[in-house]
C-alpha cells in the first residue's frame, strides 16, 4: 500500500503527521526542490513534536500511490499536478483538501485515469509559523463523491478504512457537492472580511459594520449556488454565521494569517471564483469584487514593505 500527500502546510502537516503514525512504512510526502530537502532534513514539525517523513520526488520510475491526499493551496495546485503526474495510475484515489470549489474539476481534467473525490477540512485550527506547524483541534475530514448513500462506492470506502486508523474525525457527506459549497460560502465570507479588515473571527461576528459585509460576500454566493443548480440556501448563510460566532476568541481565518505574515492569499479562488462563476451565471457579485479588490491591496502593501 502507497498512501501519498503533496502539500505540508498547517492541513498537510496535521494529517501527514496522523497518518505517518498509523501508516509510518506507507505514508510519504510528494515533493520536489527547495521543498523536497526541507522535508527531507527537517520532516514534520506538529506541536513541538518532529516525526521523520519519507519524501520522494518525481520521476519516470517511481511507483503510483494508491491515495494521494491533496493539501496545497490553490495557487500551488498547477505546479503540484506536475510533481503527483508520475505517482496517479490507473485509479488512483484523490482527495483534494484545498479550499474552494474549483480543484476537484481542476485534478479530473489533469488525470482522467484517477479517482477523484471531493474532500474539505472542516473546522481544523492548524495554524503555521515559519518551519512548524501548532493546533488544538483536527475539525473534520468530510469526503466522498458528488453523492454518497451506504454501501459506500468502492473509492469512499477504502479512504474511510485508511483514515479509520488514525485520530482524524471523518464524514461521508450525502450531499458533497453542497457541503463544498457551504464551506466555500464560509471561507468567502469570513476568510476575506478578517483579511480585509485585519480582525479575529469573534469581531468579525460581534462587530456589526463586519458582521453585515461577511453575510453580504455570502449572500453572493448563495444566489450564485441557487443560479447553478446547488442546493445552498440563506438557512444555510446563518448556520454558518452561528457556526463561526461560536469560535474562541483567539481563533483568527488562514487567510488573515496569510496577509498578516505577508504571504499571498487565496482571494483569486474566493472572490475571483465568485466574480467569475457570477458573470457567467449573470449574477451581481459588487461585495465580492470590492473585497478582492482590498486583499490584492493589501498583498501589494506587504509586497513594498518587504522591499523597504
Amino acid at each position: 500500500m502507497r498512501i501519498a500527500m503533496i502539500g505540508m502546510g498547517a492541513v498537510g502537516s496535521v494529517f501527514g503527521m496522523d497518518l505517518y503514525n498509523a501508516y509510518p512504512n506507507d505514508f510519504f510526502a510528494i515533493a520536489s526542490g527547495s521543498r523536497y530537502d526541507r522535508l527531507q532534513a527537517e520532516g514534520l514539525q506538529v506541536n513541538d513534536a518532529r516525526y521523520p517523513l519519507r519524501v520522494e520526488r518525481p520521476a519516470e520510475d517511481v511507483v503510483p500511490a494508491e491515495v494521494i491526499f491533496v493539501c496545497v493551496k490553490n495557487y500551488g495546485l498547477a505546479d503540484a499536478l506536475d510533481d503527483m503526474r508520475p505517482f496517479v495510475g490507473d485509479g488512483t484515489i484523490i482527495v483534494p483538501l484545498l479550499n474552494g470549489i474549483s480543484a476537484t474539476p481542476t485534478l479530473r481534467a489533469a488525470f482522467p485515469q484517477a479517482r477523484v473525490l471531493f474532500g474539505i477540512a472542516m473546522g481544523i485550527d492548524a495554524r503555521r509559523t515559519v518551519n512548524a506547524v501548532d493546533f488544538t483541534t483536527r475539525g473534520v475530514l468530510q469526503f466522498g463523491w458528488e453523492r454518497n448513500t451506504e454501501p459506500y462506492a468502492p473509492e469512499v470506502e477504502r479512504v474511510r478504512q485508511i483514515l479509520s486508523r488514525t485520530p482524524i474525525p471523518l464524514e461521508i457527506a450525502a450531499d458533497m457537492e453542497r457541503t463544498i459549497w457551504k464551506k466555500f460560502m464560509l471561507n468567502v465570507g469570513y476568510n476575506q472580511v478578517t483579511a480585509a479588515v485585519d480582525c479575529f473571527i469573534y469581531e468579525c461576528s460581534e462587530v456589526e459594520n463586519y458582521f453585515r459585509l461577511a453575510s453580504a460576500a455570502m449572500q453572493e454566493v448563495v444566489e450564485l449556488a441557487k443560479a447553478r443548480g446547488v442546493d445552498l440556501t440563506e438557512a444555510d448563510r446563518k448556520e454558518t454565521e452561528r457556526f463561526m460566532a461560536a469560535f474562541p476568541r483567539t481563533a483568527q481565518t488562514s487567510m488573515h494569517q496569510d496577509i498578516k505574515a505577508g504571504r499571498i492569499t487565496e482571494v483569486d479562488y474566493f472572490a475571483g471564483i465568485v466574480e467569475e462563476y457570477g458573470a457567467a451565471a449573470g449574477v451581481l457579485t459588487p461585495i465580492n469584487a470590492v473585497l478582492r479588490e482590498i486583499i490584492h491591496g493589501k498583498e501589494r502593501q506587504n509586497q513594498l514593505k518587504s522591499q523597504q
